[in-house]
């Protein structure tokens, strides 16, 4: 790395430590990032935006997390974190990002790991809120110590730019730029953010009402759309790896997050961003950085590494 640059296990990756009183809610079924939230009334779902977009909204308010607060828990390939009112840090992937055998290997790693600790794929499969209530049942320094492992593989693999990187081209890292700035003030407090060639890292505050999964689920639709729009006119060398009848999808459907547990974190969390293109030595026109002016009351606005 860089000097200067902050290194995500850094950041204190992982399970925060939750005191006694804490209330875990364990969620196996959660509201699936798979596209927009459903509303079975149009017109008044019409008319709430609308309300929103006339009603003045108060600044946005960085909370801590709060180690005895309401909590809602549920493992995928990745655990999930949720705390209304929280700030988190998000990544989000192209779906051909990292190599089959690096998601092979990483696959075996982590069961594995399951293995050594009680747990097992079937289990998983078969009563996945089971699966979640023995996982936090954990101890937490040995559930802190993987997840931290993985989140630095995942960031660091990202950071090798394999697959595609459709994104290191204006048009598609615009679609993105703009999904991220739409929902900005109506469902989120947008954040600081960057687009690298082949993934993004965010942070956002959910409004009210908004699941963060959701909200992911709709940025990517609304995203992938446009840029699908433009692929189809490109050529072949230009599109993710495989032919057109048999591509995935364009982003991979798991994203990462993480609750920002204090204003340290967020700290480094903004330095992370700020940094991950610079560290990369990528041209300026493969990556959208941007920094938040609402984040300046709660941390430092970063500098870029030299």
């Amino acid at each position: 790395m860089a000097g200067g640059a902050t290194r995500l296990g850094e950041s204190g990756y992982g399970v925060a430590r939750l005191s006694e009183s804490s209330r875990v809610i364990i969620d196996s079924a959660p509201l699936a990032e798979s596209g927009y939230l459903n509303r079975s009334n149009s017109v008044n779902h019409a008319a709430r935006l609308i309300a929103i977009t006339m009603t003045q909204r108060a600044a946005p308010l960085f909370k801590p997390f709060d180690p005895d607060g309401q909590v809602r828990v549920y493992v995928r390939n990745l655990p999930h974190w949720r705390q209304p009112g929280a700030t988190y840090f998000i990544t989000f992937r192209q779906a051909d990002s990292i190599p089959k055998s690096v998601l092979a290997e990483w696959l075996d790693v982590r069961q594995r790991w399951w293995q050594a600790n009680g747990l097992s794929v079937e289990l998983k499969e078969s009563n996945p809120e089971a699966f979640d209530k023995a996982y936090a049942s954990i101890p937490e320094g040995v559930r802190r110590a993987f997840e931290r492992e993985q989140a630095v593989m995942l960031h660091e693999e990202l950071d090798l730019c394999h697959g595609s990187c459709v994104l290191r081209h204006t048009p598609p890292l615009q679609q993105v730029v703009e999904a991220l700035h739409f929902f900005d003030g109506n469902r989120l407090a947008l954040g600081d953010f960057v687009v690298m060639p082949n993934h993004v890292h965010a942070l956002v505050l959910p409004h009210e009402d908004w699941q963060l999964e959701d909200l992911l689920g709709s940025i990517k639709k609304f995203s992938s759309r446009q840029i699908g729009t433009w692929l189809d006119q490109q050529p072949l060398e230009l599109q993710p790896h495989g032919p057109p009848h048999t591509r995935p999808r364009f982003w991979q459907h798991e994203s990462y997050d993480r609750i920002v547990r204090d204003v340290e974190e967020l700290v480094k969390f903004r330095k992370y961003i700020a940094d991950n293109p610079v560290k990369l030595d990528l041209p300026e026109d493969q990556y959208h950085y941007y920094a938040a002016p609402w984040l300046d009351n709660f941390a430092q606005r970063p500098s870029k590494i030299a």
